[in-house]
This record gives structure tokens, sequence and C-alpha cells, in this order.
């Protein structure tokens, strides 16, 4: 079946240029980039798109001394840097090199840098450093700009998909709680835990920009980058510390999509999943092996399809001042799940997978803990000791991936030892943001070099033991928070990490539809969310609980997506479950069996992902680079090539507007009203009771039967339900931290640490 769908897909795809797991960029032209020199400065040109110029009154090259701080809580980081100088390099002498190429330098004073502009085997354009004065730390790289130039990528980005006038670190960090400033959840989080974020905290940071132009700038050192996008005549690239060897690379091609399959061809393509996760739910349980195989009762009982059950707490749990925490010591734990290898055993029987948790750090109240310290296995101090960290309630210790012999233990002894061979389907491979700038790493090499890359690091080591399991590994899944530069080719699966069950717009369901976007523009294209969300809090005088509409517009979100994972979230017993009324469970049947009914489309638009690079989640513009309102949308995406996706991400909505690009060849048609057919161009509002996510597909499609089946899945009559919970996270434009204190005395310290906590497994 594997087979045919991908022949299908290839069938589908006829026409275009791809290759099988390769790249599918158009070569460049002959000679690939061009320079020019007039007037005492000089411009490259890729395709006839202008990606750098230089002269006295517009320099290209900036070389500063400065130095920074950098302060950590518990995987939050701030970095302040502090420029002592910064001097723009004016003047410049240009010559062919002896082995093809230019040799750019860029001189003023005693500062110099000598850059090589040459073809890569990749990109028709790479500049890289050759050679320099050694007397600065930091350098600003300028690339013209125009006006009304939209700029896309860096990473995941939750709260903008459009990057255009505003900053964004490259620095893989937690990525906070509320994420907006202004918010009272965020200040709160801030007050202790330092854990608020903001708009550019991020898991998953990269140093790359598309822009509307047609070209990509990817950079591909890990040190510490800025960049920026505030001026309206050019963008900027700030990079700290050593750059020697660095280089970017430039691409230029005909359409933002064949950008985006030459990036995957450059940064490594995503592989197909294993075709299990379409058939049914995976289902976020814990608590031991009776209420385990009793939630899965339920859910079978209701004929609900479950094809996995992920539980986060197979490792056994520890009481902490602040309740139960997972045990944080990579081991089954056969008191908490008496007999799951057994279990494991049946349920693979019945199609249904057991997947688990793991993250790179050990508590050091296990045995793994005792172990690695004793072998030299984890990451130290400038002192030379095991730098423990806290984790909130306990302290533990990261493992040094570069130390072979720990690397090699974590993988062969930790992951497959006591994971891949228990049985188990998959898990979640958490965190990967923590690496402190101060460590003594075993390779010698700056922990500030290396933060950036240790996502990259974890999800590799990850990937290598389920390959070198072979047949038993080729059904495993892992999914990833973390990411950098090069996770196409680490991961096999991301999620989008910890988002509220709140109704925020960047924290909260919303925030996932941009981070989705964002991420597959910068070539990671297959990703997923917690439905329900994840982060919760009980506490006087605020309080943040998942609502049954909540749980329910999430999960109907996830419908039309690659993975339908469940989480309880972290208080599971205050939140809406899909187990906690009949009415909760008749939805959730209804909405798998949606899921299941996609999966041939589901496995087809993911193949997309691998033959062509393109993300199974897009931005309109994408397959629509005419239509000018597709640009202004960022909270609805293209699920492969043939459905408009727009999910609703407030509550108490019974009508929503969608916007639908116009489609010259095509029509769209509502998937709950096949009678409304549009042919795009132009916004339209629709009626979408809870479990009715608006959603359109193309007429000519080759799944249509497909859609019409699913259209024709009515939704379930509500009961009567209590009026959802009022949110309490209000405005406040002027300092709140007095009348906070006053008001709520001292609970603020007892609120402020419980949303720090409540970030942390």
């Amino acid at each position: 079946m594997r087979l045919l769908l991908l022949l299908s897909t290839l069938y589908l795809l006829r026409g275009r240029e791809v290759g099988v797991g390769g790249q599918s960029c158009k070569p460049p032209s002959s000679p690939p980039f061009n320079i020019s020199q007039d007037q005492g400065g000089l411009s490259v040109t890729v395709n006839g798109v202008q990606v750098l110029q230089h002269n006295a009154v517009h320099p290209m090259l900036f070389v500063g001394e400065g130095q920074d701080k950098v302060v950590e809580f518990s995987g939050n980081f701030f970095i302040t840097p502090y420029v002592e100088q910064r001097v723009a390099l004016t003047n410049f002498t240009l010559s062919e090199a002896a082995d093809g190429g230019y040799n750019l330098t860029l001189s003023y004073a005693t500062y110099w840098v000598t850059l090589r502009l040459s073809a890569g085997v990749a990109t028709p354009l790479v500049v890289a450093i050759v050679d320099s004065s050694n007397n600065y730390n930091r350098l600003w790289l300028r690339v013209p700009a125009v006006a009304d130039e939209r700029v896309y990528g860096g990473g995941e980005q939750f709260t903008y998909l459009d990057l255009r006038g505003k900053v964004f670190p490259v620095w893989t960090r937690e990525q906070g709680v509320g994420r907006n400033k202004s918010t009272l959840t965020t200040f709160l989080a801030d007050q202790l835990g330092k854990a608020g974020g903001d708009y550019y905290t991020t898991y998953f940071p990269q140093p790359t920009w598309l822009t509307s132009r047609n070209y990509f700038l990817h950079y591909t050192g890990s040190n510490y980058a800025v960049l920026d996008f505030r001026n309206p005549q050019f963008f900027e690239m700030f990079v700290e510390e050593d750059t020697s060897g660095a280089e970017w690379h430039f691409q230029v091609q005909s359409s933002l999509s064949d950008l985006v399959s030459c990036l995957t061809g450059l940064l490594g393509r995503m592989k197909p999943l294993p075709t299990w996760l379409y058939e049914g739910a995976i289902l976020g349980v814990q608590g031991g092996t009776e209420k385990m195989l009793s939630r899965l009762k339920t859910a079978t009982d209701k004929g609900i399809s479950v094809r996995g059950l992920w539980i986060q707490d197979w490792s056994g749990t520890k009481q902490t001042p602040f309740g139960k925490r997972v045990f944080w010591n990579w081991r089954w734990d056969s008191d908490h799940y008496a007999g799951l290898n057994d279990t494991i055993v049946s349920l693979r029987k019945s199609n249904v997978r057991v997947l688990a948790y793991i993250n790179p750090s050990l508590d050091m109240r296990g045995d793994l803990f005792s172990t690695a310290k004793d072998e030299g296995y984890l990451v130290k101090n400038q002192a030379g000791q095991t730098y423990l960290h806290n984790s909130g309630s306990f302290r533990c210790g990261l493992v040094d991936f570069t130390n072979p012999a720990a690397y090699n233990w974590y993988k062969d002894d930790v992951i497959k030892g006591n994971m891949l061979k228990l049985g188990l389907g998959g898990w979640m491979a958490d965190f990967g943001e923590y690496l402190p700038v101060d460590a003594a790493l075993y390779s010698g090499q700056p922990a500030s070099l290396l933060h950036n890359q240790w996502p990259r690091l974890w999800a590799q080591l990850n990937h290598q033991a389920v390959s070198e399991m072979g047949e038993a590994g080729e059904d495993v899944v892992f999914f990833s928070r973390s990411g950098f530069s090069g996770m196409g080719n680490a991961t096999m699966l991301m999620w989008a990490g910890d988002q509220n069950v709140d109704w925020s717009m960047e924290d909260g369901a919303a925030s996932t539809i941009p981070a989705s976007l964002s991420l597959g523009l910068s070539g990671v294209g297959l990703t997923h969310f917690d439905i329900g969300g994840y982060t919760t809090y009980v506490l006087p005088a605020l309080k943040m609980v998942r609502s049954s509409e909540r749980l329910l517009r999430s999960a109907e979100h996830a419908v039309f997506g690659p993975v339908f994972r469940t989480h309880e979230g972290n208080i599971p017993s205050v939140n809406a479950q899909f187990y906690t009324s009949p009415y909760m469970l008749d939805c959730f049947k209804r909405l798998v069996d949606m899921f299941t009914a996609l999966s041939q489309y589901h496995q087809h638009v993911v193949n997309v992902t691998y033959f062509t690079g393109l993300p199974a989640q897009r931005p309109l513009f994408l397959n629509y680079p005419d239509d000018e309102g597709s640009y202004k949308v960022q909270y609805q995406y293209l699920y492969g090539d043939d459905l408009v996706v727009a999910p609703v991400y407030l509550p108490n909505i019974t009508t929503w507007p969608v916007y639908l690009p116009a489609d010259p060849s095509d029509t769209w048609v509502y998937l709950w009203n096949t009678s409304l057919i549009s042919p795009g161009g132009s916004s339209l509002t629709v009626r979408t009771l809870i479990g009715q996510t608006p959603v359109f597909y193309r007429n000519s499609s080759a799944f249509v039967d497909t859609f019409v089946k699913i259209g024709k899945m009515l939704p379930i009559p509500p009961p009567t339900l209590p009026p959802p919970t009022p949110t309490t996270d209000s405005q406040h434009t002027t300092d709140p931290g007095t009348g906070l204190a006053q008001r709520w005395g001292g609970s603020l310290v007892l609120i402020c640490l419980s949303l720090f906590l409540c970030k942390l497994m």
C-alpha cells in the first residue's frame, strides 16, 4: 500500500521537476552570479536579482568589538550585547581568484575582511570569510531590500509569519509562558521564573530568510545571531564570536515554492512517516498500566480508532514540594507500569503502540545519573565538576553529546537498550535548548557556539538509535521540540511545544499556525501540536484551565494535519479530556473517524513533502504567488494542494471568516455545504459549529470523494453546557507590580513559581 501511494503521488506530481528525497532546484544560470562595478561600488546579482551591494554610503559589511551579558534561568536565556565599537568597512578591492570566483576585500583603518564569492554545489552564490584582521568579535552583513518586500523563515516563529519590521534573535530557548509583555500571564511568569517569553522566543530559530523577491539567504554558522528587518532599505544579519569559515548561501528561483524545495536540498529533507500514524489517534494518558488500559478501553468501547498510547510517566514519578513530576531516569519503572513489557506485546497485536518520553537530562536521584557522572558523561562547569541545572524542584545533569563515549552510551544503552528493546513505538524527544554558555564541553569547543547545535545533536542521536535497529525500528517515530538548521535530516517529526490551554493569540492554539507555516518555509515540513494545549494552572486570583470547547476546537484543527495526538495537560484533573463525558467521547470518535478517512490524503501530502520539500501545512501564497490577498493571511493554511483550512481559535464562535485564493483553473467547495462554491480571490463568512473547522477543497482534487464523505459526518449536538470559563488574562498599561503584591501578598511568589514549573515536565 505504501508503494502504491508513493507511485500515486508521483503521478499527481507529473509535470513538476522533482527528485526523490533529493533536490528539486532549477539549475542556475550561466554564470551563476554576476558582479558589476561602477561609481566606486559594486553590485552582485543572481538570476537578475540583486542580493548584495557595496559602496562608501551603503557598505555591505561592518565589524566591531563588544561583550555580552548572558543570563539564563532554566532554559530562558537573556542576551544583552554591548557594542563597544562598530566600524563600516567602506573600502574594497575585487580580484579574480585563481581557483574560480572572486576575492572581495573590505577594509577600513586596521580592520579588514576578505570574502570569497563563488558558486556552490547546492546554491549559485556562496559568500565565505577566508581571511581577516582578527581584531573584531562581531560583524553585521547588510543585504539590499525594497520597501514592499516581504520576508519569511527564521525557523519556527509563533507570532509573526511576515517578519518585516521586527528583530529576531537566533538562539534556541524556552518559548515562554504567555509570550506577550502586555498580558498578566506573561508578567507573572517573568517576575520569578523569567519565563514569560516574547514575540521572538522560540525553541527552533534558524539563520535563514526568504523574501518576496524570490531569494533566500542561509548562514551556516551556529553563533548567536540576530535577523533585523526593520530598515526599509536593507536587511541585516548580526553574528557574534568566531566567524572564520562562516558561509552565507544565496539562492534565487522563480517562486517561493521553488526556493523552499532548494532550501530542503541544502539543509536536508524530511522522510515519510510510518503509515500507522494516519490510522487513528495517539492518546496522551498516564498513571500506570491499569489506568492506561482503562483509558484505552473507554476509547475503543466507543469505537474510537486508537493507534498509540503516549505515556510520559513510563519512567516513574517522584513527589516534589510542587507535586508529582516525571522521574528523569530513562528506564521502565516496573512498579508504576506493572507488566508493561507484556502489555506492549499484547497491544501490538491490536495495532496499538506504546510511546514514551525522554530528554537529554538525568535526575541526580537516579542510577543513570550516577553512571553518567562516574563515567564523565555529563557536561561540566568551568571548575571541572558536573554542571547541575535546576529543573524547578530537582537538580539534573546534561549528557555531553560532544563526548563520543557519552553519545554512544545514551544512544545504545538508554534509547536502544531501555526504550527500543522494550518495544516502544516511539517517544517525545523533549528539550535540547538548555546547554549553558559557561559550560565546559568534552570537545573543548565553546558552549556558546554549540548551544544552537544542541537540538540537532539531540535529534540526530535519536534518529541514529532508530536507524541502527534496522527492521525493528522501521515503524518507530520520535518527535522533537527544539531545533536548528539541518533538522530535516535529524528528526522524524516536529511538535510545537507547550501552548497554553487558553485562547490567547501568542501562546494558545492560534500560535501553532504561524509556527507551522514559518517552520515549513524554513525547510522543515512535518509538524504537529498537543491537542488541547499543555500549560494549565489553578491559583489564587488566577486560573487557566481547558474547556471542552478549547479541546474540541483544537482536535478538529488536528484532523487536517499529519498527526492526531492528545495531551492531558500538566494538571489533567482540571482540564477537559476526551473521556470527560459521553458527549466528549462521541465528538472524539467522529473527529478521529474524519482523521482516519483522510489517511490516504495524509500519506499523499507527506509524500509530496518528501518528493518536493514543500511543507504539509503551507501558507496560501506558496501555491498562489499571484494572489495578493494570500500574503495577508497567517492564521489559515493549505494542507497539501487541495485543502484550505481556517481553524477556529477563539471561543463562542458560530461564524468564521475564510479567505480563498484565486485559482484561475479551479473553484473551491465548502466541506460542510457543497452548494457553497467560490472561485476565490476574496473572503467570505461561513457557519461553523463545534466540530466543523472551516475547510474548502479544490473541485478538481483527486480526493473529492474522500472530502465529500467527511463532509457528511455531521457534528454531535452538544448537551446543555456551562458557559466557558472567562479568561483572566487582562491587559495592563501601568506598572502592575505594587498593586498585585498588595492584593495577593505572599501568593504572588507561589503564582509566579507555579507558572514557571508548569513549563517543566
